[in-house]
């Protein structure tokens, strides 16, 4: 991904054995950097008090 190229985030795939493989993402800069360089783009700067919606539980 872009992301992984420019070196922002770290992406690995990794083998979970039968549960298939899947991508290990990490963050490769510090956290309260990404953050202020996010909320001083004026496109995004409404993201502040933003709330990510949490699921509660699974329906089966």
């Amino acid at each position: 991904s872009e992301l992984d190229m420019l070196g922002i985030v770290n992406a690995v795939v990794v083998s979970k054995g039968r549960y298939g493989r899947t991508k290990e993402i990490s963050l490769s800069v510090p956290i309260e950097e990404t953050e202020h360089v996010l909320l001083s783009d004026s496109r995004l700067g409404d993201i502040e008090n933003a709330q990510p919606f949490v699921q509660a539980r699974f329906d089966n």
